[in-house]
């Protein structure tokens, strides 16, 4: 397969969630570059992905402070979904629109090989049952279906969903996963041993990502925050590290609810943009897998108080990556993780060439068929 292998991904793509849609262009590009392939993200759209996307817009909480919040920004946040449409659109090539998975199964895009993967494809809780079409049940030779890195987003699997889930892992024909512990259940439920492999962020190198970044506040310090789930605990953290700093903290914000001490709120802001706050703060507070996720590889100080609802593969990157993070001291010292770069950026460029392995033996390519430098 000399520059003629054709590869089709199917993930979450189309949802307006920052770690959702760049690990889809991370993984993309990845595999463009380094196999010299025409690849195409697959423009499935679960209906209940885009359901509760939809409703997202929409000040779901209890909190009426953060209601009303909420009302007196829905222009803002309608901005945003353009934002990430354009960036889907400007940056990642798409098959044709697919509204169902009957619809992929008559009309399937045609390839050599196909890659579900990576974020929470698996987990039934989000797409509203076991998805078919992210087991890639649609493709016919089960060799060509790769998984890469997906995850159950849990450490459970309730009963209901055990059946489906091991037919179809026993019909993968290349299986990865992202956490140890989906490594575990998938051995539980199948007897297999699936590769752990890093999340497609992490495949990228720092620089590409940095020229990815736009943000207009050139020069400017801040403390950035940015929480996947509205979290006391962490807005605490960002007030006491915001005090001893001395500097401007500003978050990236769902609703553009303040809790009195933030000082900006940011809505309207989409993948380019946010990874250019990431890359120019001067100090990261986060409880997000994908927060934690760019400010490792962006190299920066930060303070992780992990999201309680996806503890367990925040815990697997610490683990992994030998961080140590805040144990409630007040000092900004005891609340800034604790890690080395130069052990982090060995370990990640060592997991990098396992996924670019795994991916070459799952394409059938022989040893010399990757064409980046960096693969």
């Amino acid at each position: 397969m000399n520059g003629n292998l054709k590869v089709d991904i199917i993930t979450f793509h189309f949802v307006n969630n920052f770690g959702g849609v760049l690990q889809a262009y991370a993984l993309q590009k990845t595999i463009s570059e380094c196999f010299n392939a025409e690849c195409e993200v697959i423009d499935y759209k679960n209906w209940f992905i885009s359901f509760t996307d939809t409703v997202r817009l929409f000040p779901i909480t209890s909190s009426l402070k953060e209601i009303i919040a909420g009302l007196k920004t829905m222009r803002l946040r309608f901005e945003r979904i353009h934002m990430f449409r354009d960036f889907i659109s400007g940056n990642c090539r798409l098959t044709k629109l697919y509204r169902n998975y009957v619809a992929l199964k008559i009309d399937p895009p045609v390839a050599d090989k196909y890659v579900c993967g990576s974020d929470q494809v698996w987990n039934p809780m989000l797409t509203m049952g076991v998805s078919r079409g992210y087991f890639l049940r649609f493709v016919a030779d089960l060799n060509n279906r790769i998984a890469y890195a997906p995850s159950f987003g849990t450490d459970r699997i309730p009963k209901i969903f055990k059946t489906a889930i091991k037919k179809y892992l026993d019909g993968m024909g290349h299986l990865s996963i992202r956490e140890r512990s989906g490594r575990e259940l998938i051995g539980q439920l199948t007897g297999k041993q699936a590769e752990q492999l890093i999340d497609p962020t992490f495949l990228m190198d720092k620089c590409d990502w940095e020229k990815l970044g736009n943000n207009p506040r050139c020069g400017e310090e801040y403390i950035l925050l940015y929480i996947m789930q509205r979290d006391m605990e962490v807005y605490e953290y960002a007030r006491k590290i915001k005090e001893q700093m001395g500097i401007k903290l500003i978050e990236i914000s769902r609703y553009g609810y303040n809790p009195g001490f933030v000082d900006e709120c940011l809505i309207n802001v989409g993948p380019s943009e946010f990874l250019g706050l990431f890359r120019d703060a001067k100090y990261v507070c986060t409880n997000s897998y994908h927060g934690l996720a760019f400010s490792i590889i962006f190299e920066k100080e930060f303070c992780l108080i992990p999201c309680k609802r996806f503890r367990a593969r925040i815990n697997n990157l610490l683990k992994l990556l030998h961080i140590e993070t805040a144990d409630g001291d007040d000092s900004t010292d005891r609340l800034t993780a604790t890690y080395n770069k130069e052990y982090v950026r060995t370990t990640i460029a060592g997991e990098r060439q396992k996924a670019i392995n795994y991916l070459k033996k799952s394409f059938g390519l022989a040893r010399d068929e990757t064409h980046d430098k960096n693969c």
